[in-house]
């Protein structure tokens, strides 16, 4: 089973949670530290794949991964910049207490997993893609929800040797997918 986590920057914000496993979607929004790592732990999990920064720059606003992936045209925001310092903070600790738990974490960005896998930004595309790819995922599911699914496919897919890690590992860096779906 793979988790995707949409990580909020405070528990009072919703964070999306997306558990993977034989082509199914399950997905929820959970709030509270403890709810997310009881979540994360569970003994079947096999990797689990977080949308925040899960490093800060050495120097400067931006890391290596995030100045790569905006050299190749992707959108992403600066782990220092405003609520993406607590996001930031808040995505260390949680990568920090499930790798002492022996669990492998990575970090991944789902609209530029979304971009790569789907040609596209939108949401709803990469919800009627996946369905359309086999992929079970129930219906209304909000954009948190959406971003977790994406988060556990690019985990999925980085499990099967076809994603590129981007960055220095100094440093920190990101998951992306290798290709189209």
């Amino acid at each position: 089973m793979i988790i995707g986590l949409d990580l909020a920057g405070v528990p009072k914000n919703p964070s999306g949670f997306a558990r993977l496993s034989n082509s199914k979607f399950q997905t929820s929004l959970i709030y509270s530290d403890d709810e997310i790592l009881e979540q994360c732990t569970r003994s079947d999990v096999k990797l689990v794949a977080i949308d925040a920064p899960l490093s800060l720059p050495q120097q400067g606003n931006l890391r290596r991964a995030d100045a790569l992936l905006i050299q190749r045209g992707f959108r992403v925001l600066p782990p220092t910049f405003g609520g993406m310092r607590s996001l930031t903070e808040r995505g260390m600790r949680f990568a920090n207490e499930l790798r002492a738990k022996n669990l492998s974490v990575i970090e991944i960005h789902p609209r530029t997993s979304g971009m790569i896998l789907f040609k596209t930004s939108d949401r709803q595309q990469w919800v009627a893609k996946l369905k359309g790819k086999g992929f079970h995922l129930r219906k209304n599911v909000s954009e948190h929800e959406i971003d977790a699914a994406l988060a556990a496919l690019t985990g999925a897919l980085h499990l099967k040797g076809k994603t590129e890690e981007v960055g220095e590992a100094s440093e920190g860096t990101i998951i992306i997918p290798r290709g189209e779906l």
